[in-house]
């Protein structure tokens, strides 16, 4: 080994790989008990359902139908929708999941697109024997989930609220201020900022990284300090970092959901902020309210007209994350529509 190096070299040489294989496995038993303290700190809420070799949390409660699948923006686990679906419960089935990485569930082996996301909750929903067809609830991101599920299952879909959904064609108009940081280096140095994820995860990094520091995060409303508390830990895992880290997943999302087309005749509601993001830098807000006037003009109508029976609601009172009462109407309204109430 090393037999063009001088004696001392190849000593030091040998001492510094040592060394890095006893901080990889100390990095590797490091995550391996977090996780092990993970899943004891946060004691299952729901029912994991196996879907092909790794399983999925689903809840639900309530009775009768259509039941409403309640889906979350960003890489929120289903937990975030814990108030909402007990509200819900109380006229029909209703029901909040953890995509694959996020709160009970599993890891996925691939990346999560919509296109993923949808084939694992249609799994999901048939191993827990949910019964189609089903009032599909969307926030922000999970806009294009829904639309690509709709478009792989049409009969399974009755109706679809949209929550301030993401839009395909919304970047073009974005300004720089809504745009993650991440998103704003270089594609190349992107992507490998993004293939160092999982390894990184794999040996404790990305664990260290997140405790040191994690920020403050605003309660829920409604949610209790224990509940608050659950679910900031929960998008604190590890898992879940991993699942939220794929680069291209947004842009392969927002082509998918194009390539679902419309909904046909169903019932679909498109709900949308009345409020602009503000930041406080009157520049900044400036090109913000701009934004939104395009989002709320062109963006979202453009959503509704993808059924037949849409309709655009504004929530003038609310920014991005709609009043849980304006969404719980729109629910409601759905499901006795349905039922031809």
């Amino acid at each position: 080994m090393f037999p063009h190096l001088k004696p001392w070299m190849r000593f030091v040489s040998k001492c510094f790989l040592l060394l890095l294989v006893v901080l990889l496995l100390a990095g590797i038993t490091y995550e391996q008990i977090g996780e092990r303290q993970d899943r004891k700190r946060f004691p299952q809420v729901g029912q994991s359902f196996d879907i092909g070799g790794r399983s999925l949390n689903i809840y639900c409660s309530g009775e009768k139908g259509p039941a409403v699948i309640l889906d979350t923006g960003g890489s929120l686990p289903g937990y975030s929708n814990l108030l909402l679906q007990r509200e819900v419960a109380q006229f029909t089935r209703a029901c909040w999941f953890d995509r694959a990485g996020l709160g009970w569930s599993d890891p996925s082996p691939v990346e999560q697109t919509s296109a993923a996301i949808a084939e694992d909750l249609h799994a999901l929903l048939h191993a827990a024997g949910v019964p189609a067809p089903y009032v599909l609830v969307a926030s922000s991101f999970s806009g294009f989930n829904v639309r690509v599920f709709a478009g792989k299952y049409p009969s399974e879909v009755a109706a679809v609220v949209l929550v301030d959904s993401v839009h395909e064609d919304q970047e073009r108009y974005e300004p720089r201020a809504t745009i993650a940081t991440v998103n704003r280096l270089p594609a190349p140095i992107r992507s490998l900022l993004c293939a160092a994820v999982p390894p990184a995860a794999r040996v404790g990094i990305v664990r260290l990284l997140l405790k040191s520091s994690q920020p403050p995060r605003n309660t829920p409303p409604g949610f209790t300090a224990g509940q608050a508390s659950t679910l900031q830990g929960l998008e604190s895992q590890t898992k879940s970092f991993v699942a939220a880290a794929g680069c291209n997943a947004w842009e392969k999302s927002a082509t998918q959901a194009h390539a679902a087309g419309n909904l046909g005749d169903r019932p679909l509601i498109v709900l949308t902020a009345g409020q602009p993001l503000r930041v406080g830098d009157p520049e900044i807000d400036k090109e913000l309210a701009g934004f939104h006037d395009i989002w709320v003009h062109q963006l979202q109508p453009q959503l509704a007209q993808l059924s037949t029976r849409g309709r655009q609601v504004i929530a003038q009172d609310s920014g991005h994350a709609i009043d849980p009462a304006v969404v719980l109407k729109a629910i409601h309204e759905m499901v006795l529509e349905i039922r031809g109430n």
